[in-house]
Protein backbone atom coordinates (compact mmCIF):
# COMPACT_ATOMS: atom_id res chain seq x y z
CA UNK A 1 0.00 0.00 0.00
CA UNK A 2 2.68 2.37 0.72
CA UNK A 3 5.19 2.15 -2.53
CA UNK A 4 5.08 2.99 -5.80
CA UNK A 5 2.80 0.08 -8.14
CA UNK A 6 4.84 -0.10 -11.34
CA UNK A 7 2.89 -0.30 -14.36
CA UNK A 8 4.94 -1.51 -17.10
CA UNK A 9 5.65 2.52 -18.96
CA UNK A 10 4.25 4.47 -15.96
CA UNK A 11 3.60 4.00 -12.34
CA UNK A 12 0.43 4.44 -9.57
CA UNK A 13 0.88 6.39 -6.20
CA UNK A 14 -1.07 4.13 -3.65
CA UNK A 15 -3.61 6.96 -2.96
CA UNK A 16 -6.90 5.68 -4.31
CA UNK A 17 -10.00 5.91 -2.67
CA UNK A 18 -8.06 9.10 0.00
CA UNK A 19 -9.74 11.98 0.49
CA UNK A 20 -8.91 15.59 -0.22
CA UNK A 21 -9.00 16.82 3.63
CA UNK A 22 -7.70 20.28 3.13
CA UNK A 23 -6.04 22.49 -0.19
CA UNK A 24 -3.28 24.74 0.75
CA UNK A 25 -1.52 27.48 -1.17
CA UNK A 26 1.42 29.16 -0.69
CA UNK A 27 4.37 28.83 -3.60
CA UNK A 28 2.82 25.15 -4.46
CA UNK A 29 -0.57 23.90 -4.23
CA UNK A 30 -0.69 21.36 -1.67
CA UNK A 31 -3.38 18.73 -1.11
CA UNK A 32 -3.57 17.09 2.06
CA UNK A 33 -5.11 13.61 2.34
CA UNK A 34 -7.01 11.67 4.13
CA UNK A 35 -4.68 8.54 4.33
CA UNK A 36 -1.54 10.50 5.52
CA UNK A 37 -0.55 11.71 2.08
CA UNK A 38 0.46 14.84 0.52
CA UNK A 39 0.59 16.32 -2.83
CA UNK A 40 2.50 19.69 -3.50
CA UNK A 41 2.50 20.72 -7.07
CA UNK A 42 5.21 23.93 -8.09
CA UNK A 43 4.43 23.85 -11.59
CA UNK A 44 1.85 25.35 -13.72
CA UNK A 45 -0.73 22.70 -14.68
CA UNK A 46 -4.01 22.34 -16.03
CA UNK A 47 -7.56 21.16 -13.69
CA UNK A 48 -9.71 19.49 -16.08
CA UNK A 49 -13.51 20.49 -15.00
CA UNK A 50 -16.87 19.98 -15.99
CA UNK A 51 -16.87 23.70 -17.76
CA UNK A 52 -13.37 22.85 -19.56
CA UNK A 53 -9.92 23.25 -18.50
CA UNK A 54 -8.37 25.69 -16.72
CA UNK A 55 -4.70 26.44 -15.95
CA UNK A 56 -3.57 26.73 -12.32
CA UNK A 57 -0.61 28.89 -11.41
CA UNK A 58 0.81 27.79 -7.72
CA UNK A 59 3.47 29.87 -8.33
CA UNK A 60 1.58 33.50 -8.47
CA UNK A 61 -1.68 32.09 -6.78
CA UNK A 62 -4.02 31.78 -9.36
CA UNK A 63 -5.02 28.18 -8.14
CA UNK A 64 -8.78 29.11 -6.78
CA UNK A 65 -10.59 26.54 -9.42
CA UNK A 66 -8.50 23.67 -6.93
CA UNK A 67 -11.07 24.47 -4.06
CA UNK A 68 -13.77 22.60 -5.72
CA UNK A 69 -11.23 19.40 -5.56
CA UNK A 70 -11.89 19.74 -1.09
CA UNK A 71 -13.74 16.65 -0.20
CA UNK A 72 -13.03 15.03 -3.70
CA UNK A 73 -11.37 11.13 -3.40
CA UNK A 74 -8.68 9.95 -5.74
CA UNK A 75 -9.73 7.56 -8.58
CA UNK A 76 -6.56 7.10 -10.38
CA UNK A 77 -3.15 8.38 -10.10
CA UNK A 78 -0.61 8.27 -12.39
CA UNK A 79 3.18 8.95 -13.22
CA UNK A 80 4.87 8.92 -16.43
CA UNK A 81 8.39 8.07 -17.37
CA UNK A 82 8.61 11.61 -18.74
CA UNK A 83 7.53 12.67 -15.38
CA UNK A 84 3.82 14.15 -15.79
CA UNK A 85 1.19 13.28 -13.10
CA UNK A 86 -2.41 12.59 -13.66
CA UNK A 87 -4.82 12.72 -10.67
CA UNK A 88 -8.41 11.75 -11.26
CA UNK A 89 -11.01 12.51 -8.50
CA UNK A 90 -14.57 11.78 -7.24
CA UNK A 91 -16.21 14.69 -8.81
CA UNK A 92 -14.68 14.31 -12.48
CA UNK A 93 -11.84 16.87 -12.67
CA UNK A 94 -8.90 15.66 -13.66
CA UNK A 95 -5.16 17.42 -12.88
CA UNK A 96 -2.26 17.06 -15.18
CA UNK A 97 1.12 17.94 -14.02
CA UNK A 98 4.24 18.79 -16.74
CA UNK A 99 7.59 18.33 -15.72
CA UNK A 100 9.50 22.13 -15.35
CA UNK A 101 12.67 21.88 -16.97
CA UNK A 102 14.11 24.31 -14.15
CA UNK A 103 12.61 23.26 -10.90
CA UNK A 104 10.70 20.33 -9.27
CA UNK A 105 7.04 20.25 -10.41
CA UNK A 106 5.44 18.12 -8.04
CA UNK A 107 6.26 16.11 -5.11
CA UNK A 108 4.30 13.12 -3.09
CA UNK A 109 4.64 12.45 0.39
CA UNK A 110 3.63 9.55 2.54
CA UNK A 111 2.17 6.96 3.53
CA UNK A 112 5.03 6.37 5.58
CA UNK A 113 8.04 7.36 4.66
CA UNK A 114 7.24 6.99 1.02
CA UNK A 115 8.58 10.29 -1.56
CA UNK A 116 8.22 10.72 -4.80
CA UNK A 117 10.03 13.97 -6.23
CA UNK A 118 9.89 14.81 -9.92
CA UNK A 119 13.24 16.60 -10.50
CA UNK A 120 13.95 19.22 -13.37
CA UNK A 121 13.45 18.34 -16.72
CA UNK A 122 10.93 15.07 -15.50
CA UNK A 123 13.53 12.74 -13.51
CA UNK A 124 11.36 10.57 -10.99
CA UNK A 125 12.56 9.59 -7.64
CA UNK A 126 11.34 7.90 -5.48
CA UNK A 127 12.56 6.30 -1.54
CA UNK A 128 10.81 4.98 1.23
CA UNK A 129 7.64 3.21 2.15
CA UNK A 130 5.00 2.56 4.78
Amino acid sequence: MGELIHLGDRWALPYRGMEVTQVRVDNALTLLLDGGAVIAIEADAELSTPDGPVRLRPGRQRVAEALALFGAKLTWEIIFKNGELHLGFSNGYHLTVEPDAKHEAWSATGPGELRVVCAPGGEITSWGRT
